[in-house]
């Protein structure tokens, strides 16, 4: 059995798996916390997993290392992240002293989200996400309710949104599976919210 950690091989791994996803630059040997004052609950329970051990999967190496993932670990709610999602794109799309690539990934990561908003657990104590939006909003985690009318989510041919396209293709080697263009993120995040307050 090989531990991953003490694998004299693990960097060379590493260095395989960013060009392979062509993420040299992005990747590090190392996990990076956030750390600080954040909402926590409405929670679930995740198991992890990396870049490392799935490419390891995909050569059918995976048996001969050491399976350390961490099983099990609270992360909050993902309705949780999409509403902060929505927020941080409210925030700073339309400003244009922000730089795109500062906060492009959102848009992607909400219409991920929302794609796996059927599958997920509902959230504790039977909230519904209105309420929690709402809640959010009350105690300054939001500056406002998310609206299907932000022009924040309404993509147009001006220059900004322009930069923020090209920032946004940028990105594209850091998901896994196919890239969602940012006006397919934008129609999703616009529809999800005029469901949800509909």
């Amino acid at each position: 059995m090989i531990f991953v950690h003490d694998d004299p091989d693990f960097e060379d791994r590493m260095r395989i798996v960013a060009r392979d996803r062509r993420l040299s630059g992005v990747l590090r040997p190392f996990v990076l916390l956030e750390v600080g004052s954040a909402r926590v609950t409405p929670a679930v329970h995740k198991d992890l997993t990396s870049f490392v051990h799935e490419h390891l999967h995909d050569l059918r190496q995976l048996e001969l290392c050491d399976l350390n993932l961490p099983a099990a670990v609270r992360c909050v709610h993902p309705l949780v992240t999409l509403l902060e999602k929505f927020d941080a794109i409210h925030r700073r799309a339309l400003k244009p002293e922000a730089e795109p690539a500062t906060f492009v990934r959102p848009f992607e990561d909400a219409a991920r989200i929302i794609a796996a908003a059927p599958s997920l657990p509902v959230l504790a104590d039977n909230t519904d996400v209105r309420t929690l939006a709402a809640e959010m909003v009350k105690q300054k985690q939001l500056a406002s309710l998310p609206s299907a009318t932000d022009v924040a989510f309404a993509p147009d041919q001006g220059s900004r949104w322009n930069d923020i396209r090209r920032a946004h293709e940028a990105i594209a080697p850091m998901f896994w599976g196919e890239h969602i263009s940012l006006d397919d993120a934008c129609a999703a995040i616009c529809g999800w919210i005029a469901r949800l307050y509909a």
